[in-house]
């Protein structure tokens, strides 16, 4: 006898290891749905204690009861089986869908119930259904003490065919809201923007007023600011919606609005509304705070702020800080400027007629300074912080070309031929710019005829660095860089006559 069960409990141990192994390797190589090993491991655990227990030493109805007990297990670890291959391995087909885990947990509760009393019944003699039914006091206490019980189940149920969200989608219930991980026979569990996980009742959710924002829909975020007076309304839109449809993670389509709110007692508050993709609480906070940030950079280069309420005391102006590029004064850009190489051999008095109608510019990280595809009149040299160089690919993302540091100057090129933004330059940290637009040389171009020459040479010059072209090649470039600029510069300052 001890030989024999000695022999079972290896023969157990080594099919125990071995669905473990396997089940393992499965999850790791495969898509497939894991292969349940509890109810199956405890059914053999089970088997095995009743098939090494002699029936002398624990009596002939106890015995019965073990025999009994593992039937139980045998039938619900084969029933557990049977519903993973029948319902859970084919979702391992793209085309199969995946049905819903309250289903699964209904559908082996109820073939475990039934066979359970069937088992019961035919094995140990004991009719549960006869026993419920003719005892009225404890159907009666039974149904109370399930009601609520009852009510999460049946709403669960209702939730699944009604199907109103799905796994993945933000949903908010009575004020508190999270992504759907999974419904269950009695709950909905929610995932909350801080990583907590929210249990509501299936009951709750079915008898609430919830909102359901699915995951592969555009979401709309709608929030208010408040400007000054001084800005005009119609303007005021417009830089707000031109700001919004730049700021990363905002949708061009449905395009971002911008209207006039109200008038309150020290602002025009205008309300937004930008759609962005992932409708959790963290990423519509994410995208808020970015467009409120270009606002305040655009906002700041138009020579506007966003207003104090009216009823602050404020006995003196506060200063400006240190980095205000409005503190960059005109002999500052001209040194900036010396030490351009495009304006680096300028007299003292060229570039002291030059620097007075530049301007100095703050972008925020993320902010596009110029776009590709836009008209361009205007060259920038980075003053403070970096920029970075994107080209549009034909996949339809974005190619890293290059990122530009302190004193170095980008735009040259539709400086002086009008021709379309090559490239997008985004602002990669707090950064301030100089712009030198095609206007502000006007006044070098009337009063030295040469200084065209001379800035077509070096402009040249620096791109057939860059390109390594001949020299027969940089010449004939060059020649045609001079006619374009003598027919740019010629239609600029006839319209300013």
């Amino acid at each position: 006898m001890l030989p024999m069960a000695m022999s079972q409990l290896a023969a157990t141990l080594a099919l125990v290891a071995g669905l473990v192994v396997w089940r393992a390797w499965m999850v790791r190589r495969s898509r497939l749905a894991p292969v349940p090993l509890v109810l199956p491991l405890t059914a053999l655990l089970v088997h095995l204690v009743a098939s090494l227990t002699p029936v002398s030493l624990v009596g002939a109805v106890p015995a019965r009861w073990l025999a009994t007990l593992d039937l139980l297990f045998t039938g619900y670890a084969l029933i557990r089986l049977g519903t993973w291959a029948g319902l859970q391995l084919p979702s391992g087909v793209p085309w199969w869908p995946q049905p819903p885990k309250i289903l699964r947990d209904l559908a082996m509760l109820l073939l475990a119930a039934a066979y359970t009393v069937l088992v019961l019944r035919e094995r140990a003699g004991v009719n549960l259904v006869g026993l419920l039914t003719t005892s009225a006091v404890l159907t009666a206490v039974v149904g109370l003490a399930a009601q609520e019980t009852l009510k999460d189940l049946f709403a669960g149920i209702s939730l699944q065919l009604d199907a109103p969200f799905n796994e993945g989608d933000w949903i908010e219930v009575n004020g508190s809201g999270g992504f759907v991980q999974t419904v269950t026979l009695m709950n909905t569990y929610l995932k909350t923007f801080d990583g907590s996980r929210l249990v509501v009742p299936n009951d709750t959710v079915a008898q609430a007023t919830a909102r359901c924002f699915t995951a592969s829909d555009p979401v709309g975020n709608r929030f208010s600011i408040g400007l000054d007076y001084a800005l005009p309304p119609g303007q005021a839109c417009a830089l707000l919606e031109q700001v919004m449809a730049q700021c990363p993670g905002v949708l061009q389509q449905p395009p971002p609005r911008a209207w006039v709110g109200a008038y309150a007692d020290s602002a025009i508050t205008y309300e937004l509304l930008v759609w962005q993709r992932g409708a959790g609480e963290l990423q519509r906070l994410e995208v808020r705070s970015t467009v409120l940030q270009h606002i305040w950079y655009a906002l700041s280069r138009e020579g506007q702020s966003i207003p104090y309420p009216v009823r602050e005391l404020r006995p003196k102006r506060q200063a400006p800080p240190e980095d205000d590029p409005a503190l960059i004064d005109a002999p500052s850009r001209a040194r900036l400027l010396s030490g351009n190489a495009l304006f680096r051999e300028l007299g003292p008095e060229q570039l002291a007629r030059l620097a007075p109608l530049t301007r100095c510019l703050r972008f925020g990280p993320g902010e596009a300074v110029v776009r590709e595809g836009d008209p361009s009149a205007a060259l920038f040299q980075v003053v403070r912080g970096r920029v970075e160089v994107l080209k549009a690919s034909p996949q339809g993302g974005q190619t890293r070309l290059a990122s530009l540091g302190p004193g170095e100057v980008f735009g040259e090129m539709g400086l002086c031929t009008g021709a379309e933004r090559s490239a997008t330059v985004r602002a990669e940290e707090d950064t301030v710019l100089l712009e030198v637009e095609r206007d502000d040389l006007l006044p070098l171009v009337e009063a030295e005829p040469d200084f065209l020459s001379h800035l077509a040479h070096l402009v040249n010059r620096r791109r057939c660095e860059l390109e390594k072209v001949t020299a027969e090649q940089a010449a004939a470039r060059e020649l045609g860089l001079l006619q374009r600029m003598q027919q740019l510069f010629g239609a600029v300052g006839m319209g300013r006559s």
